[in-house]
């Protein structure tokens, strides 16, 4: 059980992440908080964390929301960035775009196995998962524990350290990441076993809004 001091700063944790997607910061929860110091504020986040309310890293704004058993029914999945469905010209880095709140009914196992990236461009609009399309700007759920690829999936590749979202097929010694658009410039990128390419998910959602 937490007191009403505790809960109070739990709620506001979880409103403020809800509304701009990211985690406040120390200074922020001061403020909103209306404590005198930082200190009176890391003081109840030992306290939340302790009781698995939540996590925090050594970045900046890396509070995550935790799963306390019949207190949370969503887990927060980090925003990691964006991923081109075209040629990969998003350069794969894991910067912080803060979480999406995602139900635990729709994860299958730890949130860690789980990031999201947002599409750029149009490579990808004919794909479907779960009977949604893979259109600019969507949210795409990644499942990183999916290693076998198979013809019919959208997965995320990292060409040369450079993302995108591509179907896949091999013939021979020869790697194909597929297009699946309306847009008929798409065309596909041609590899060989030899090239520095894999596999970094698997699509499993798709999330438009």
């Amino acid at each position: 059980m937490l007191t009403e001091k505790q809960q109070h700063t739990l709620d506001v944790i979880t409103d403020f992440t809800a509304r701009y997607g990211k985690s406040p910061t120390i200074e922020e929860l001061k403020n909103l908080l209306h404590q005198k110091s930082k200190r009176g504020v890391t003081q109840y986040l030992e306290v939340l964390e302790k009781k698995w309310f939540l996590t925090r890293g050594e970045w900046y704004r890396s509070i995550r929301l935790g799963n306390a058993v019949g207190m949370q029914t969503t887990m927060n999945i980090p925003i990691l960035g964006y991923a081109n469905a075209g040629t990969p010209l998003a350069v794969a880095e894991a910067n912080d775009y803060g979480t999406l709140p995602i139900s635990k009914n729709i994860l299958s196992g730890s949130a860690e196995n789980y990031f999201v990236l947002r599409i750029s461009w149009t490579s990808m609009n004919e794909q479907k998962v779960n009977g949604k399309t893979l259109d600019n700007g969507s949210y795409v759920l990644i499942k990183k524990d999916e290693p076998v690829l198979n013809e019919s999936d959208a997965f995320l590749f990292l060409v040369d350290g450079w993302a995108t979202l591509k179907k896949f097929k091999k013939q021979g010694d020869n790697v194909f990441l597929l297009p699946k658009s309306s847009d008929e410039h798409h065309t596909p990128i041609i590899l060989s076993e030899s090239d520095d390419v894999r596999s970094n998910g698997k699509v499993v959602d798709v999330f438009t809004f």
